[in-house]
């Protein structure tokens, strides 16, 4: 059966390879980042990513690339005199502990899934072209998505669910 892709470009130029929610433009993750970071987003004129009042506007943290432009943003921010050195390094922490997180992540671009178009949404977000789909069997068992640790099998999951 074949569902829609979740629209999301992430900071490397990639699409979210993920089902988006029926009738939705993301996939469960995206939709829940979105919503969750919408009372922060600037729209129109404000795109920008240097605000007055030390307002500035960072991506969603979702892999090494989205870390390094967020901290890029912050760097500049602080040497231009738009951010002071409290939330600096507040921001600097917070960003320390996000590239700790992606480390362990694989982000590299496959080539078919560098997004080439994109369209942008009334909150001022990139998304990808609609319309990709995604192959999904029926018989889908969701425990195949479980990484087992060497030497662990199914059975040692299951028993610490109990």
């Amino acid at each position: 059966m074949q569902y829609t892709l979740c629209r999301h470009v992430k900071a490397n130029g990639t699409r979210c390879q993920a089902p988006s929610l029926t009738g939705q433009t993301w996939c469960y993750f995206h939709s829940r980042l979105h919503q969750s970071h919408q009372k922060f987003r600037y729209t129109g004129a404000a795109r920008g990513y240097l605000m007055a009042g030390q307002h500035i506007e960072l991506t969603t943290l979702e892999d090494r690339e989205s870390v390094q432009v967020a901290l890029s943003t912050v760097i500049n921010a602080l040497a231009t005199g738009n951010l002071d050195i409290r939330r600096a390094t507040a921001l600097l922490y917070g960003l320390q502990l996000a590239s700790n997180n992606a480390s362990s992540l694989i982000t590299k671009p496959y080539a078919a899934r560098v997004v080439r178009d994109v369209e942008s949404s009334p909150e001022g977000l990139d998304l990808a072209q609609p319309g990709a789909t995604i192959e999904i069997d029926e018989d889908y068992d969701p425990r195949a998505d479980l990484a087992l640790d060497d030497g662990e099998d199914e059975d040692d999951i299951e028993d610490e669910e109990d």
